[in-house]
């Protein structure tokens, strides 16, 4: 930014004492956008959820209607977790809190946190309102004010018989992570 406020200072002066006016009032316009772009960019860094008015305000489900991500990010795609357990209980609930738990973990091991979480697709057998009231809780506590873009699709079997619940996940990140 210093070296942008030098040339303007230096375009100032020479709009004094040139006669092409015009060429140098553009060249300082050009700066000035360039700069906002600059700083514009610099603060659009990470996620923002986009919920348009005119849309359900779908966060309150604990999912946005899109998000959008900024310059200078890496993209890290994590594929479908799952939760069943050979020691423990392996009902709905069980599985996707432990599919979350799994989620969490890909994420952190990638360099980021739930916040980076752009994009989740909820895979859910046996969907019913049951399951989605659950699936809306976890959401919420697990991603909380900026959720992410979320699908949940019923499906009628997983990759394994005895899987009720996957999740996968797109993650940005901050280049440089």
């Amino acid at each position: 930014m210093k070296i942008i406020f030098r040339l303007k200072e230096s375009l100032k002066k020479s709009v004094i004492n040139n006669s092409n006016f015009i060429y140098t009032l553009l060249i300082i316009i050009s700066l000035l956008s360039f700069q906002s772009c600059v700083e514009q960019s610099e603060e659009q860094v990470g996620k923002t959820a986009i919920n348009p008015e005119y849309l359900p305000n779908t966060t309150q489900y604990g999912y946005s209607q899109a998000v959008s991500v900024g310059p200078n990010t890496k993209v890290v795609y994590i594929a479908g977790q799952i939760g069943i357990s050979e020691n423990g209980p392996n009902d709905f609930e069980s599985q996707v809190d432990r599919s979350f738990q799994n989620l969490k973990k890909v994420i952190e091991a990638s360099g980021g946190r739930v916040e980076n979480v752009v994009k989740i697709t909820l895979l859910v057998k046996n969907h019913d309102d049951e399951r989605l009231k659950y699936l809306v809780k976890k959401r919420k506590e697990v991603f909380g004010q900026n959720p992410p873009a979320s699908t949940l699709i019923p499906v009628p079997e997983l990759a394994l018989s005895s899987l009720e619940f996957e999740i996968d996940a797109i993650v940005v990140l901050e280049e440089g992570i």
